[in-house]
This record gives structure tokens, C-alpha cells and sequence, in this order.
């Protein structure tokens, strides 16, 4: 799918360009100006909105790649990793346990032009241990994965709660 977007965003680009230097030639000195201006500025907008819904079909969104149980140990790190693909571009929330996530140090939430989404959270407490939500959305649907995130306290098993400082 990746080949196919990036493809598809350079020749609409390139469309855009061809446009634009269209455009600015249009009203020779002995033409009436605007009649024919607005005639092909119209055209060319009809033509260039039909270029880009041949280009890309609207996809409802959907997880190329889901996100994956992981077992941290307090204190480290934890990161969910997965891809969305749909058009136009989802939005994504993430939830914990029903909740959504607001970005902070804590969460940090990572999503490029490819589809690709991470959810890192920094510093993992017992706190976090839940179940973790990815919802992508667009004008035609939506999609979840989910997953969960088990933390490693370091008391178990330890019985008189004192904890080793490193």
C-alpha cells in the first residue's frame, strides 16, 4: 500500500504544479480576461479534483499491523506499534482501559504519513498495567485493535515492601 500512496501523493503533485503553471498563462493581452479565465480555472479544478479521486479510492480505516501484548518491568519502557491504512488519513485516538489518552512526558503517542502509530509510554508504574486501545477514523469508518500491557512490579515476592533504590 505504501508504493501506491507515495506514488499516488507525487503525481498529484506534480498534477498541481502543471496546474499552477497553467493557470498564470491563461488571459492573453487581446482576450476578454475574465470569461476565459473563469472558464478554465474551472476547468481545471473539475479536471484536477477528478485526477485526485482517480488517484486514491476512499478507504474505510483498518490495521495493516495490530498492536501487541507486552509484559514490561517497572521503571522501563513500553511501546505499542502498529499501521493504519484507509483514506483519507484516520485519525487516531488511543484509550486506556476506555479512557483516552492526552499526550504528556508519560505518553507519548508517534504517527508519520505512512500509516505508521506508536503509543510510548515512558516509566512504566503498576499504575499502568491495562488494557490499551488504538481507534483510527475517518469520514467512512473506523477501526480498533487492542492490547495489553502487563507490568513486572519489582514487591512481589519481596513480602517487607522494601524496595532497592538503584
Amino acid at each position: 500500500g505504501n508504493a501506491v500512496r507515495a506514488i499516488g501523493r507525487l503525481s498529484s503533485m506534480a498534477m498541481i504544479s502543471g496546474l499552477s503553471g497553467r493557470k498564470s498563462s491563461t488571459g492573453s493581452p487581446t482576450s476578454p480576461l475574465n470569461a476565459e479565465k473563469l472558464e478554465s480555472e474551472e476547468d481545471v479544478s473539475q479536471a484536477f479534483l477528478e485526477a485526485v479521486a482517480e488517484e486514491k479510492p476512499h478507504v474505510k480505516p483498518y490495521f495493516s499491523k495490530t498492536i501487541r501484548d507486552l509484559e514490561v518491568v517497572e521503571g522501563s519502557a513500553a511501546r505499542f506499534d502498529c499501521k493504519i491504512e484507509g483514506y483519507p488519513d484516520p485519525e487516531v485516538v488511543w484509550f486506556k482501559d476506555d479512557q483516552s489518552i492526552r499526550e504528556s512526558r508519560h505518553f507519548q503517542i508517534d504517527y508519520d504519513e505512512d500509516g505508521n502509530c506508536s503509543l510510548i509510554i515512558s516509566d512504566v508504574c503498576g499504575d499502568d498495567d491495562a488494557k490499551y486501545t488504538c481507534k483510527a477514523v475517518n469520514s467512512l469508518g473506523e477501526a480498533t485493535c487492542t492490547a495489553e500491557l502487563i507490568v513486572e512490579t519489582m514487591e512481589e515476592g519481596e513480602g517487607e515492601g522494601e524496595e532497592e533504590e538503584e
